[in-house]
């Protein structure tokens, strides 16, 4: 096993670790024994948990950037851009099962409150994903579909919330529902309360 495939599939397995279990869930040495790399190995690329659970942070984002270029550039409608991203997730949590979810928001949960620095990286990724959807909502109001004074970026990160609200209680109820929910009643609602009035 090459150091660069070993690394991979280290980061790979965090990824389906800490989502499963959460940070303080999970020990190393389990990540370990399921992939079968000795403890010595992980100490060539990491040099402790919370320097894994970091990179592992950032190869999840790395994963997802494509997907959500994907789905919100080009030409099309950006509302229905919007629409169409989260739908998109809806399919892979579907896909997934009520285990799955958003990394950033379980590690929030069981991370943040104990490390400063995996708080910050979170905080960071969030305002990316808040920057993403900021764009998106941008284009829209441009276009005349939300009014010109509504505040895109406090939506971004309404919407956001929502979110990841819906995905709380999906792993809680092991059903897919809040999250169809979100995307049927609470983005359409936060999108109605910025759209310009009749």
């Amino acid at each position: 096993m090459g150091r660069r495939n070993t690394r991979e599939i280290l980061l790979n397995e965090g990824i389906n670790a800490f989502m499963a279990k959460g940070y303080e869930g999970i020990g190393i040495q389990q990540i370990l024994s399921a992939v079968g790399v000795p403890k010595g190995s992980f100490y060539n690329f990491f040099d402790s948990k919370e320097g894994f659970a970091l990179e592992v942070l950032d190869a999840y984002g790395r994963s997802y950037s494509g997907f959500v270029a994907g789905h919100m550039a080009g030409e099309a409608d950006p509302l229905d851009r919007l629409r169409a991203y989260f739908a998109a997730l809806e399919d892979e949590m579907a896909e997934a099962g009520p285990a799955a979810g958003c990394l950033y928001g379980v590690l929030s949960q069981t991370s943040a409150p104990h490390s400063d620095i995996l708080r910050d990286r979170l905080k960071s990724a969030f305002a990316t994903w808040r920057d993403n959807l900021t764009q998106l909502l941008s284009e829209a109001r441009e276009r005349g579909q939300l009014r010109h004074t509504a505040d895109v970026s406090g939506l971004a990160d309404a919407i956001i919330d929502g979110y990841e609200g819906a995905l709380l209680r999906m792993r809680a109820e092991g059903d897919i529902a809040p999250v169809a929910r979100f995307r049927q009643i609470t983005l359409e609602a936060l999108l109605a309360a910025a759209a310009p009035q009749k």
